[in-house]
């Protein structure tokens, strides 16, 4: 079905296309490695616009929300992949966390830390901390006030990152055919146990060539406006996504993909 002049976004016919997939999987490497998994087997189908190509009646899908759930409820902290080991310093109402190894923390998150020594007086609150600050192998965080400095080990929930890929070929004989789109990375704390990628702007914008009503996703009435992001794929493409790392999730996350086929 072919849109009119006035309106060139692709209308829908009936058929809606709503799934939801179990993604455990890990890419076999961390992301600041490549984000390109290192074995066909290390991402997971979420999304298939007839890649089979057998369909003659669809010419594409529009995908307008994404959504991950995590697998079960927790009340404090996501624990799909172990914990990760730094030491910490905190005084005042600063903690500054080291990885020695690096760690995938921006600006802005939530970061849940478990406490599990200290040098003098109390121990901080195990809690999950606004990040402040990073550098490649530190991130500083704020805590309630401590008399400090208190010096000690911690054991960290950093956030889980998964890239969406997009494939053009109904049977993936070799790791560069998986072209990535975009990366999600969540907190691991227990508010992101659903997690739009629509409206934490995850979802690229559609170039729409017509204005739309309505406000703007930085405005009040963000959550209410018509959504201007998301993706248009066509036919015989798929959607494919992987966790960072070398280790499957111990919980996974559904992912729900709401589209329609044009």
């Amino acid at each position: 079905m072919s849109s009119s002049s006035s309106n060139k976004q692709p209308l829908l016919v009936d058929r809606p296309a709503t799934t939801s997939t179990l993604v455990t999987v890990a890419s076999g490497q961390a992301f600041s490695t490549s984000l390109v998994p290192t074995a066909v087997g290390n991402a997971t189908k979420v999304f298939d616009v007839d890649s089979s190509l057998t369909d003659t009646s669809i010419s594409g899908a529009y995908i307008d929300e994404i959504w991950f759930q995590y697998s079960k409820r927790n009340i404090e902290f996501i624990d799909a992949v172990s914990t990760t080991s730094g030491t910490y310093s905190a005084d005042s109402t600063n903690v500054v966390v080291t990885i020695s190894a690096g760690h995938n923390v921006q600006v802005g998150q939530k970061v849940w830390l478990d406490f599990t020594s200290y040098s003098s007086g109390t121990s901080p609150i195990d809690q999950a901390v606004t990040v402040t600050a990073v550098t490649p192998t530190t991130f500083t965080g704020t805590i309630p006030s401590v008399s400090g400095p208190i010096t000690g080990n911690v054991s960290c929930r950093l956030p889980l990152d998964f890239c969406f890929y997009l494939v053009n070929t109904g049977t993936i004989t070799n790791t560069n055919q998986f072209f990535p789109l975009f990366v999600a990375s969540i907190p691991a704390v227990y508010e992101n146990q659903t997690y739009s990628l629509t409206l934490n702007n995850v979802l690229p914008l559609i170039n729409h060539p017509v204005v739309q009503a309505g406000a703007n996703f930085s405005s009040t009435n963000s959550t209410t406006s018509p959504k201007t992001r998301g993706l248009i794929l066509q036919r015989g493409q798929a959607l494919y996504v992987a966790a960072s790392g070398a280790t499957s999730l111990t919980n996974g996350f559904y992912i729900g993909v709401q589209a329609g086929y044009y």
